[in-house]
């Protein structure tokens, strides 16, 4: 049974890579393409899964190429996916994120299509309370109810709040761990002092409270008291598409391996910046191992990275399902 659980609604990804973002009217010239898979606690409970943390995924996805392909590269990074419920006659949601070299930002665009998130009557309690670990993207009844049963059996309950609205920091008061990003605290908070904001969340409920700050590295406040670590230098960043995804999964990763919330945050903070070296939030997760060694020597060794690209830019050029053969039959 996993230790740790997403409920979300996964979400695929078309990925650009381009030299610069354009002004109206110009160009700009692509440089690298992928389809792969995303989705905030989605991506984060792969990254968990990845570094061998047994781990599961409680959601809905549509009855379409994409949804059948999401759940086989679930499986294929050992995540559970008997949690995972099939919407007939719906379409998986998907976004174009457009990444470009010149400044290392991303952009989203996100399709507007009709989908029905996983209600709390369509989830398997039993299943549901084997896990220590929640981890949670959108404010939905599902998510409540999920969240205040793990707390209410002493679980940890982690809540990535992207961005900010008023829906989003209602789930302060679920969460014992909210991290959110250098967006949230600009537009929620206007960059006041980063550790007087953490304390005003806290307030609402959470234990821990982080800011992830892109370059800047992540500052925040847990039951250790606060903390600030710079980000760590990479010799290229290709892609920051899931970086903030990968630090959530990476930070439970470490509180299993017993880190203090810093050493956490350490360790989270070497996980999105190995993830950044390559094209999409999937393809460049660390395993456990090469975090280790990355934080011993400073090198980034991802040796199967080749292999894992042209996966995932196989399934794009080639516009078939991946290969399920010698997968479970997703049977918990």
């Amino acid at each position: 049974m996993p230790r740790a659980i997403a409920l979300c609604t996964p979400v695929s990804d078309y990925l650009v890579h381009i030299d610069k973002m354009p002004r109206p009217g110009q160009n700009a010239r692509m440089i690298d393409d992928s389809w792969q898979f995303g989705g905030n606690a989605a991506t984060a409970i792969v990254t968990a899964a990845r570094q061998g943390l047994s781990a599961g995924i409680i959601g809905a996805v549509g009855d379409d190429t994409n949804g059948r392909a999401q759940r086989i590269d679930f499986q294929r990074h050992q995540v559970e996916t008997c949690g995972l419920i099939v919407r007939p006659g719906m379409a998986t949601p998907y976004v174009i994120s457009l990444s470009d070299d010149a400044t290392h930002s991303r952009s989203f665009l996100g399709a507007q299509r009709p989908f029905e998130p996983i209600r709390p009557e369509e989830i398997d309690l039993n299943y549901l309370k084997t896990a220590q670990y929640l981890l949670l993207d959108s404010p939905t009844e599902a998510s409540r109810m999920a969240a205040a049963l793990i707390r209410g059996q002493g679980g940890e309950v982690m809540f990535d709040a992207s961005m900010h609205s008023p829906q989003q920091e209602s789930m302060l008061e679920y969460a014992t761990i909210y991290i959110t990003s250098e967006y949230y605290w600009e537009t929620r908070y206007q960059r006041a002092d980063v550790f007087e904001c953490c304390r005003d969340m806290m307030a609402h409920g959470p234990h821990t409270v982080i800011f992830t700050l892109g370059e800047q590295g992540c500052a925040g406040i847990g039951p250790d008291g606060p903390f600030q670590l710079p980000a760590f230098p990479v010799d290229r960043v290709i892609d920051t598409t899931g970086c903030g995804d990968t630090f959530h999964g990476a930070y439970i990763v470490g509180m299993e391996r017993g880190l203090s919330p810093v050493e956490c945050a350490r360790w989270a903070s070497a996980s999105s910046a190995i993830k950044c070296t390559a094209i999409g939030g999937r393809a460049a997760q660390p395993t456990a191992a090469e975090v280790e060694a990355f934080l011993a020597t400073g090198r980034i060794e991802l040796n199967d990275l080749p292999e894992r690209l042209a996966y995932y830019r196989q399934l794009h050029s080639e516009e078939q399902e991946p290969d399920s053969s010698g997968l479970d039959s997703s049977t918990c």
